[in-house]
């Protein structure tokens, strides 16, 4: 059974095997060990056996970021962060690992993304 859920693959991303969608249309993509969960804004939530590292190669930096050693956001689905987390349009909070802090941030910052919601000292 092929599971396409775009069409055209020109325009499209390949996930794996047959599966074929829009970057735009991901809304995250969570990892478990070796399988990734991808959630999407309008679709159901599929399973790849394939490791995050992998499909956010294959996603590219460009329009995802990666905030923590489990989960890749799509940066267009960004609404506002602050100190310690991203908050996606859809309300769903996402903690920044310590380690990637300095880089989300700064890259949310200049790229100006989204909005600051509580910006605190760091101490």
């Amino acid at each position: 059974m092929t599971c396409e859920l775009f069409s055209a693959p020109h325009d499209s991303l390949n996930l794996g095997g047959h599966t074929h969608v829009l970057a735009a249309d991901i809304l995250f993509c969570e990892g478990d060990r070796n399988y990734t969960h991808v959630y999407f804004k309008q679709l159901p939530k599929l399973t790849l056996s394939v490791t995050l590292r992998i499909l956010h190669e294959r996603l590219g930096e460009g329009d995802f970021l990666r905030p923590n050693r489990s989960t890749v956001v799509n940066k267009a689905c960004i609404a506002e962060f602050d100190r310690f987390e991203i908050r996606l349009h859809n309300g769903l909070v996402i903690p920044i690992a310590r380690r990637r802090l300095s880089f989300v941030r700064e890259y949310l910052q200049n790229h100006s993304v989204i909005s600051l919601i509580a910006e605190h000292p760091t101490p």
